[in-house]
């Protein structure tokens, strides 16, 4: 027996019986999860002891009887302990989730479940699903990744294998698409001819195994956003679990296989190729818009295909996903990975018909790995699902410690039933390969473009034991480093409150075929996209190739699987909390290694064992860096959380800012301030609207010029003059108390701030000898943590206008990391403070946002003040002085000497310029 629980040790397999008197299955790793394995959860006939006698079981599972003197007494009872020390009465409303097994179940890769918000819809972010705002957010982020035009032929053949023999079976394709109409009036003109041409005629399938069907009137609900493609393409398996009748069906990107977007004419196109004269095989330079002032309307255009694809990919497991853009009779065939997108010439229905016709053949005769499905993704068996749903009770009860009445809703966070899959993790220490069973994740994919996190709590199919399991896609540049590694190495040097690494390594590629499939041990699953920036069709104008890196899949498992700070009970969890995350910080700074993302979800609260309390850890090493080394991610547009960066890096972003311990510190104090804010008590009413506006303006607002965020404003306000936190009194005093002092140690209040408001362009700023000696700090912290009564379950569950107004647990890529597009207005700061001290006047109608200035946000200059006039007292403090010779950090670590031909530039669509405030 290798499970060290007390019954486990006290017990062989020949004293286990279940109720027939069955001997149990002997070679187990624990008897009860043998149990488990073997027979059907049935509570209506099979006794459940209380408190369960294998710390890997509930009270309800499946469990034998046997012989009271072989329970261990001194178990504690887990209802009893921690429903009296912990008031959990918001738990029904933090999950208000349907338990009914879904319509339509996950099969394998496809309709995975999403991450849930506290409301229990999927996670879609801070804007309403079918916000056109959302549109041009995504399309402003998306255009610079696309890559363009290739030549489709030059596209079939590279994305789209086709064996000969099979090329010669395809249905001609001429006249295929003459029933379109070359002028339509509505884009709904187009959709039955093209619909009756794809699905071929006279059992002439142009596309054998799959349908093509009308989903322009029926959305998609369920996913991250409200979508609804004019056409999708489904796999016959899978047609009948969507149709409506014989022309129509629901939209359900879980289970389409690639879409089609169509607009009724061609001036539609948000890509305008350029002049290619007869003679030359380059691109030639043609102007950028064709109507400059729809800008705004072909990024809302574009960014509805980014939509799809992110959906498409964040519903199933997928490496890449090709969809078709229709513009009246003009086409274009596009390939999405996490690097970027590739986008084929324009090409004309009518006169080149071959192209489409081709392109669905090969699309249906490739293998799922070549159409963009993760195949180390596999469906779990019946038992495994049993297994898993047993782990998940067991530590979702030692971590909530909820009543069992309350425990299927909490279960339900991760476990979704009939959607249980099997996860291949292969161990770069090993070599071997471990299997990991998941079901719903914690954090969904908010981006096509970038790390597209997936965390899970997951659980080992041979052991039964829970850990949290990180899927990923980590950038590979000159010197990028594994999670794990490094990880490991802050273990290896003593960091406190770090995770122990189980398992991690980069995700093997598949070799598949129609047949079968098997691990190709010298390949990995990476993008494809960044191996065409140097191709001679790709338009290089206002894209910045450098941005548009090779990533590969990458998996991590660790052993704390617990709840983010978002879920913190109280004033007694918050401090320590924070406390504990600075020592690992200053742990890992010792090391020379700064975290760089400090935000609620890098931060779990987890308890080792019952009856004590649960402590905070530092997870989400991915975007850490070592500051004798360059940079390797100095060159992305967005690399971290926006909401919680520090002044500095919000202002001096792309300007060669050395992030330092006393950035991530100043993150963990945003990140305290905004939990605090969220969920404990204090003065500020939410329905007065001031509560959304102070987390607007610190958290989210940005100024956007020339296509980049500029923020801060708020955050150095605040620091100026506490504009924004001097009315809110917390109801905890020990809270109060620190929060306030934790400001005045990063920066003391002005004692005259009568230049600020006049915005002085160089406001001199100071950082006390606290901030700059994290050492000092912790002493002082841990000393107040000692003297000070903390509130324990003083958390407030407050509802805002929208629930999606929530900072997700992403780690994703761009959106959520990225500063909002929010259009919610700015309040008068007076009246803010007349509010807060108990006016009875309505409050202050929101106004209109200023503009940004042409050199970005109003505090730019001030805040690198206090950037550059403090770094030199940093930098002797950090780092010592045998290291002046360190190589110092490059904001082009991935741009390599190529040599580029004159500049080429095809979109129509681009981030806008100029100065422009939006909030998400």
């Amino acid at each position: 027996m290798s499970c060290d629980c007390p019954v486990c040790r006290s017990l062989t397999a020949s004293q286990v019986y279940n109720n027939n008197g069955v001997s149990a299955l002997s070679g187990i790793d624990c008897w009860p999860l043998a149990i488990g394995r073997a027979y059907m959860w049935d509570p209506g006939h099979v006794r459940a002891l209380n408190p369960p006698p294998c710390p890997r079981l509930t009270g309800r599972t499946l469990l034998s009887t046997m012989p009271s003197s072989q329970i261990e007494p001194n178990f504690v009872d887990y209802v009893s302990t921690y429903d009296s020390q912990e008031s959990l009465d918001d738990i029904d409303r933090l999950i208000d989730a349907t338990l009914d097994a879904p319509d339509n179940p996950a099969l394998g890769n496809f309709n995975v479940p999403l991450a849930l918000v506290e409301n229990s819809s999927a996670v879609y972010g801070r804007l309403p699903k079918d916000s056109e705002s959302r549109y041009e957010r995504y399309g402003g982020e998306g255009i610079g990744f696309a890559l363009g035009p290739m030549p489709p032929r030059a596209f079939l053949e590279t994305f789209c294998p086709c064996p000969a023999d099979l090329m010669e079976k395809m249905p001609p394709s001429k006249d295929a698409f003459q029933k379109l109409p070359r002028a339509p009036d509505a884009e709904e003109e187009l959709y039955e001819p093209l619909i009756v041409a794809l699905n071929g005629t006279d059992g002439h399938a142009r596309c054998p195994g799959h349908t093509f069907l009308n989903t322009s009137a029926n959305p998609d609900t369920k996913g991250n956003c409200i979508v609804k493609p004019d056409v999708l393409c489904y796999a016959n398996e899978h047609v009948p679990r969507v149709r409506i009748n014989n022309s129509t069906s629901r939209t359900d990107m879980g289970f389409a296989t690639f879409f089609i977007e169509v607009k009724c004419r061609t001036t539609q196109d948000f890509f305008q190729d350029p002049y290619e004269h007869w003679r030359s095989s380059r691109a030639q330079p043609c102007h950028l818009f064709r109507h400059a002032t729809k800008k705004s309307r072909f990024l809302e255009e574009f960014g509805q295909q980014v939509i799809y694809a992110t959906e498409l990919c964040a519903r199933q497991f997928r490496l890449c996903c090709f969809s078709v853009a229709l513009f009246g009779c003009k086409a274009r065939i596009m390939r999405w990975d996490r690097s970027g997108l590739i986008v084929t010439r324009q090409f004309d229905l009518h006169d080149n018909p071959e192209i489409l016709c081709e392109f669905v053949w090969r699309y249906a005769h490739m293998s799922e790995a070549q159409r963009g499905m993760d195949m180390t993704v596999t469906v779990a068996s019946n038992a495994e699902e049993t297994l898993f749903r047993i782990a998940i009770e067991s530590h979702v009860m030692l971590q909530l410690g909820l009543s069992r009445d309350r425990l299927q809703a909490a279960v339900y966070r991760h476990y979704q039933p009939k959607a249980v899959c099997a996860i291949s993790v292969f161990d770069v220490t090993t070599r071997e390969e471990q299997r990991y069973l998941i079901s719903r994740p914690l954090t969904s994919p908010l981006s096509m473009i970038g790390r597209a996190t997936r965390t899970y709590w997951a659980v080992n199919a041979r052991t039964g034991r829970v850990a949290c399991l990180k899927d990923t896609w980590r950038i590979c540049a000159p010197g990028a480093e594994q999670e794990g590694a490094v990880i490991a190495s802050l273990a290896a040097g003593g960091a406190r409150n770090i995770p122990a690494v189980l398992h991690h390594g980069d995700v093997l590629a598949v070799v598949d075929t129609n047949q079968s499939a098997s691990f190709d041990c010298a390949a990995k699953q990476t993008t494809l996209t960044d191996r065409f920036v140097d191709e001679k069709w790709v338009c290089e104008e206002e894209i910045d190739l450098s941005a548009v890196v090779k990533y590969t899949q990458y998996r991590l498992v660790v052993s704390i699987a617990g709840y983010a700070l978002h879920s913190v009970s109280g004033t007694a969890e918050l401090l320590p909390a924070g406390c504990r995350i600075l020592q690992a910080m200053i742990d890992a700074s010792n090391k020379k290694r700064v975290h760089r993302n400090i935000h609620p979800s890098s931060i779990v609260l987890y308890r080792e064992k019952a009856g004590e309390d649960r402590h905070a850890f530092l997870l989400d090493w991915d975007l850490s860096w070592n500051i004798r080394k360059t940079n390797p991610h100095a060159h992305l547009p967005f690399d971290a959380m926006w909401q919680f960066m520090s002044i500095s890096v919000q202002t001096n972003k792309g300007h060669g800012h050395l992030h330092l311990i006393q950035d991530d510190m100043e993150s963990l104090l945003y990140v305290l301030l905004y939990c605090s804010l969220r969920w404990l008590q204090h003065t500020v009413d939410p329905s007065l609207g001031t509560l959304p506006w102070i987390l607007d303006e610190m958290f989210d607002r940005a100024s956007w010029c020339q296509g980049k965020p500029h923020g801060a404003d708020a955050k150095y306000t605040n620091a100026i003059d506490r504009r924004y936190t001097s009315a809110v009194r917390f109801g905890s005093n020990a809270l109060h108390k620190w929060l306030n002092q934790l400001m005045d140690f990063h920066h003391p209040p002005a004692e005259d701030t009568s230049d600020m408001r006049l915005l002085s362009p160089e406001p001199q700023l100071s950082t006390t000898a606290q901030w700059l000696n994290p050492k000092s700090l912790e002493e002082i912290w841990t000393r107040f943590l000692k003297d000070e009564y903390l509130e324990r379950n003083d958390r407030v569950v407050r509802t805002f206008p929208h629930e999606s107004r929530e900072i997700e647990e992403d780690g994703a890529g761009h959106p959520a990391t990225s500063p909002s597009y929010s259009r919610s207005a700015k309040r008068d700061v007076d009246k803010l403070n007349e509010d807060a001290s108990g006016s009875e006047d309505e409050p202050t109608r929101p106004g209109k946002k200023q503009k940004a200035s042409p050199s970005g946000d109003r505090y730019s200059r001030a805040a690198t003040s206090l950037n550059t006039g403090t770094l030199e007292r940093i930098t002797a403090l950090t780092i010592p002085q045998d290291d002046a010779e360190l190589e110092a950090p490059s904001t082009s670590a991935v741009a390599s000497a190529r040599k580029k031909s004159p500049k080429r530039h095809w979109t129509q669509a681009k981030k806008g310029e100029g100065s422009k405030t939006k909030r998400k």
